[in-house]
């Protein structure tokens, strides 16, 4: 393969071209590319999850209001950008509450939104329940 000297690429020529190849000096047939330009990279917001509980016959009204399930989690929530709930969604919000192991029984009848988390091991309600609790 013939080495060709690359094109002068000085802000004084009139021919610019948006992308220099140019062959590498010590690996045959594999060239480095080098842009003449910076493209611009769209900032990612970063997204809140806020967790959410309700019993499953209100599924499809939470999915209307936006709200997600995570399968890796078994879980749904609200994917928030500015960690702001819709008023619908706010009496699903789940609260960590601390039970004692021999209380659980007691307290699943009493809440019935009531689930146990692996990950952090805590018990969490929804909000509606939540006041509930804070009553007892």
């Amino acid at each position: 393969m013939p080495k060709t000297p690359p094109k002068d690429l000085s802000p004084t020529s009139t021919e610019t071209p948006e992308i220099a190849v140019f062959p590498h000096p010590e690996i045959e047939n594999a060239f480095t590319i080098n842009i003449s330009e910076d493209f611009p990279v769209k900032k990612l917001l970063k997204k809140k999850q806020i967790q959410l509980l309700f019993p499953y016959a209100d599924r499809q009204i939470a999915k209307d209001l936006g709200a997600k399930w995570d399968a890796n989690l078994k879980m749904w929530y609200y994917p928030s950008v500015d960690g702001t709930l819709p008023e619908a969604l706010s009496m699903y919000k789940s609260n960590d509450v601390y039970i004692e192991f021999d209380d659980k029984e007691y307290y699943k009848n009493v809440l019935t939104s009531m689930k146990f988390e692996k990950v952090r091991k805590v018990w969490m309600v929804n909000a509606k329940d939540f006041k509930a609790f804070n009553k007892l």
